[in-house]
């Protein structure tokens, strides 16, 4: 943006002859009414004579009926010029003698640049030019007068203008615009700077904000409604999945719950078993789609001063017999002073179940998984099972991810681990258990 104000800058100081002196000449406004538009002519006449000019190896001085002369006396029927050696004195030859003759060659002035007009001539309008100038055969008083204002003089300006001396006197002015251009950007883009970083911090935990507009330039308050807009409409559609999730699984829990009692009365059936272990199983899918579902419903405002050690004991010795039933065992590690944290008891449960469960399955058949409670406060969940690499370390907690195509969980409980933390506003990470296996620790607020 800087460079287009600069870019800009340029434009404007270059077409300044045309877009600024013209209309004030063409008007006689100021110091331009005296010009008239023909005094737009006198540059390029001049440039003409002084074009035509030549010297004979003997030294003598004259002006030579160039083409492009005739051509602009052509268009300028009472075109005139005078040439005058400033040394000399002398009239050049093929000089207008009766312009000349309103001229004094023995005055001691010499005229760096005068606008002219006669007196004695019937058009007003008429104007012409006086100049003392270095020519490439010597210094000369070159006279101009009579030309007729056509629309190509300007862009001959405007061509002309565009020189060395312009560029060395546009570049002060540049860096100054370039400096103001550098603030007047940063403190109009500075409120949509921290608009942008504001969305930036919008996921799908934070729906409800929105983008202030009350400081932002009016330019991009309309971008800032429809972003706003958009949002409420995100969060609205993502109300309704969540709702409808809640209420798949919430209609799906009743006939499961009855399937499983009916399994629970068959007698010595060799695929009761089976069938239980399956049946389990999507109950455990049903209950954690519900619990992903419900998060946001949930009071987590509501938390409390938790004990975690006897907590954490609880929801293990809780968990004890389907361990044991799949050939497994939970160690508790309690803290040695009491460890206390600020929580909802039904998200610590649903953590630290999902996580033990998440164990159980990782742990070797016959193995032993730890769960430990410290300062911090914390909770670590050890297994000693295949571990997780890091290239997976954040993968594992997407929902439904797997790292093998084997049927075991659900494929939400680290999902949910995660959402109910960051409720929380707590953390979990994993690290490789010595030996090998996985370290889930978890970093809850302290009370």
């Amino acid at each position: 943006m800087i460079l287009y104000w600069v870019v800009g800058s340029f434009l404007a100081f270059f077409t300044l002859p045309a877009t600024v002196y013209l209309p004030l000449t063409a008007l006689r406004v100021g110091d331009n009414a005296t010009t008239g538009l023909e005094g737009w002519t006198t540059k390029r006449a001049r440039n003409l004579v002084v074009d035509s000019l030549r010297q004979t190896a003997e030294g003598a001085k004259f002006v030579e009926f160039t083409p492009a002369l005739r051509t602009h006396m052509a268009r300028n029927p009472e075109f005139r010029f005078a040439v005058f050696d400033a040394e000399t004195r002398a009239l050049l030859p093929g000089s207008f003698i009766d312009l000349a003759g309103y001229f004094d060659r023995e005055s001691r002035v010499e005229t760096r640049g005068a606008m002219i007009h006669l007196i004695d001539d019937p058009n007003p309008n008429a104007r012409g030019y006086d100049r003392t100038i270095d020519t490439p055969i010597g210094n000369m008083r070159v006279i101009v007068y009579g030309a007729y204002f056509h629309w190509d003089d300007v862009l001959y300006q405007l061509y002309n203008y565009l020189t060395l001396t312009s560029l060395v006197a546009f570049l002060p002015l540049c860096a100054v615009m370039a400096i103001i251009a550098l603030f007047v950007v940063r403190s109009g883009l500075a409120p949509l700077h921290s608009a942008a970083e504001r969305v930036a911090m919008i996921d799908v935990n934070s729906m409800d904000e929105r983008i202030a507009r009350a400081n932002l330039p009016m330019e991009v308050r309309p971008f800032v409604d429809a972003v706003n807009s958009a949002l409420d409409r995100v969060r609205e559609g993502v109300a309704r999945q969540r709702r409808f999730a809640a209420n798949a699984a919430h209609e799906m829990r009743t006939p499961v719950a009855i399937l499983r009692a009916r399994v629970e009365r068959l007698q010595d059936d060799p695929k009761k078993h089976d069938i239980e272990r399956d049946v389990r199983r999507i109950q455990n899918i049903v209950e954690q789609l519900l619990a992903l579902a419900q998060l946001k419903e949930r009071a987590m405002a509501g938390s409390e001063v938790l004990d975690l050690g006897e907590t954490t004991l609880s929801i293990a010795a809780d968990y004890m017999p389907v361990a044991i039933d799949n050939g497994r065992n939970i160690e508790f590690e309690g803290p040695a002073a009491p460890v206390t944290a600020r929580a909802d008891r039904w998200a610590v449960d649903s953590i630290v179940t999902n996580l033990i469960e998440n164990a159980v399955r990782a742990e070797p058949e016959g193995g032993t998984i730890t769960v430990r409670v410290g300062p911090g406060p914390t909770i670590e969940v050890v297994d000693h099972g295949e571990g997780i690499t890091f290239e997976d370390r954040e993968r594992i907690f997407e929902p439904f991810w797997r790292k093998h195509d084997r049927p075991s969980g659900s494929g939400l409980g680290l999902a949910i681990v995660r959402e109910l933390l960051n409720e929380l506003r707590g953390s979990i990470d994993v690290r490789a258990t010595p030996g090998g296996g996985a370290t889930f620790v978890v970093r809850l607020p302290g009370a």
